[in-house]
């Protein structure tokens, strides 16, 4: 029977490096798929003196009259590795042992419109910390070969901004990071604005720090709000320092808002067997409709949803 599970809502973008490399590849079509030089074969690597891994990733097959696009959907999980301290009995004794203990997240890339939707669990960290360890993991290998350097945000709303500014009487601080106009289509206003700097400096991102010491910021709707539009996609961040709920000042973020979808999960489909890392997908008929693009189905569902909004 399949679970309700949740997944928070990411999207990557690809930013090129100003200095060029000289042997560095063109970007794939579409530019999403640089990513794979990321993901595949089982990749390790090491943030902050944490081991992760991107393990078992595949493409989510498809048949023919699917509506699933050849190459634009992969599975697999996404891993960080705990130790876990053991003691073990023995004559006389309790020996203490220290073994691997890997959190695998269920991970599903859309190397079209550049999402990425990965398992929510308190376990493997805050939001935030997830989603730094995912560009972490996909900076190094895409840079070396594409010479472009991936960001990845958590989608969120612009609601949620403006809910905090309603709720309060000071605001002391207003903090937006604007990621360079990259391969995504998002507000035209805030990306021209951004182009047009980045013409001028080279920059892989804005950073607009806006005070009040007396808690007398204003924000208008616009321009805020362009940007805003901008941040939702997965572009940038943003925060707010207002007065606290008993007195000091209390920092809101969007790393705290980031959308999240909760999907129906087969357990015992083969993407979230119990204990089993190592993810393959088995051979399946031409027209058979597996756990994968039943998930799949309800992703692009989400997807489309958010065109809507």
């Amino acid at each position: 029977m399949p679970d309700k599970k949740e997944f928070l809502v990411l999207r990557y973008s690809l930013i090129e490096e100003n200095q060029s490399q000289i042997n560095a590849e063109s970007l794939p079509s579409p530019k999403g798929q640089a990513v794979l030089a990321s993901i595949i074969k089982d990749r390790e690597f090491t943030l902050n003196g944490v081991l992760y891994s991107f393990v078992g990733f595949a493409e989510v097959r498809y048949f023919q009259n699917s509506k699933i696009e050849s190459l634009r959907f992969f599975i697999g999980k996404f891993a960080k590795r705990k130790k876990a301290h053991m003691g073990v009995k023995v004559p006389g004794d309790i020996v203490e042992t220290e073994e691997d203990d890997w959190l695998p997240l269920l991970t599903i890339f859309d190397l079209r419109d550049q999402y990425i939707f990965v398992a929510k669990d308190w376990r493997f960290g805050t939001p935030e910390q997830t989603v730094r360890a995912m560009q972490g993991g996909l900076r190094e290998p895409v840079l070396a070969r594409y010479n472009h350097r991936v960001f990845v945000e958590g989608k969120t709303r612009g609601e949620s901004f403006w809910k905090v500014v309603r709720q309060h009487k000071r605001i002391y601080k207003l903090e937006l990071r604007l990621i360079s106009p990259n391969i995504l289509e998002t507000n035209l206003r805030a990306r021209e604005a951004l182009a047009a700097l980045k013409q001028l400096f080279a920059q892989d991102q804005v950073d607009v720090t806006l005070n009040s010491d007396a808690g007398q910021l204003k924000v208008p709707e616009e321009p805020v709000a362009s940007y805003l539009e901008y941040i939702e996609e997965g572009e940038g961040t943003w925060a707010l320092t207002t007065e606290g709920v008993h007195g000091g000042k209390k920092k809101h973020s969007s790393s705290e808002n980031i959308v999240t979808a909760l999907l129906d999960v087969d357990a015992e489909s083969t993407v979230e067997s119990v204990g089993q890392l190592k993810f393959e997908i088995p051979d399946i008929k031409e027209t058979a409709i597996t756990p994968e693009m039943t998930l799949i189905d309800q992703i692009l569902n989400e997807i489309e949803s958010y065109r809507e909004r």
